[in-house]
């Protein structure tokens, strides 16, 4: 009789020992598990700030682009404008030409 209550404890201590076992076995597979994605978050976390750095610097690049266009489309504007001028004296000057042809021609018929 006292063998089989020992063979029941044994066989219960048996049992406990191997759910401690398969415990212990899954504790550390989640410890592992644990340790794979706190290594995912480091390299997306990684990943991110490097995004960030590149955004940020395609934004400074942007701006620069901005700044340089606007800075050509107000030289584009100022020769427009000059290029207007060089028009207008031109016509000027091509009235004034031809205002003295008149003048030469009259006087050539005046002396005539």
């Amino acid at each position: 009789m006292t063998k089989k209550p020992l063979t029941c404890v044994a066989d219960i201590a048996i049992i406990a020992v191997n759910e401690y076992q398969r415990l212990v076995s899954e504790y550390k597979r989640l410890v592992h598990e644990y340790q794979r994605l706190v290594a995912e978050y480091q390299r997306l976390v990684h990943e991110y700030k490097r995004l960030v750095a590149e955004y940020q610097r395609l934004v400074h690049e942007y701006k620069r682009l901005v700044a340089e266009y606007q800075r050509l489309v107000h030289e584009y504007q100022r020769l427009v404008h000059e290029y207007q001028r060089l028009i207008h004296e031109y016509q000027r000057l091509v009235a004034e030409y031809q205002r003295l042809i008149y003048e030469y021609q009259r006087l050539i018929a005046e002396n005539n």
